[in-house]
């Protein structure tokens, strides 16, 4: 009975120690995602913003180019 219970506690402090150690595991990814995260965006707001200003130069130019064709 007593080694029972030995063997019961000693699965239980694994349970928890796996348990620990799989939410500090998710803690870590979380941490490491974020920064991921936020390049990606800065990323795709950087390529939004290359683009806007590719579209700014092309209307820039067909407008210089209109006025030059009408004068």
């Amino acid at each position: 009975m007593v080694k029972e219970l030995d063997i019961e506690t000693v699965n239980l402090v694994i349970k928890e120690l796996v348990q620990e150690k799989d939410e500090e595991e998710e803690k870590l990814n979380r941490i490491i995602a974020g920064p991921s995260a936020e390049k990606e965006k800065d990323k795709m707001d950087k390529d939004t913003m290359l683009n806007r200003i590719s579209q700014v130069e092309a209307m820039l130019t067909a407008i210089v180019l209109r006025y030059v064709i009408n004068t």
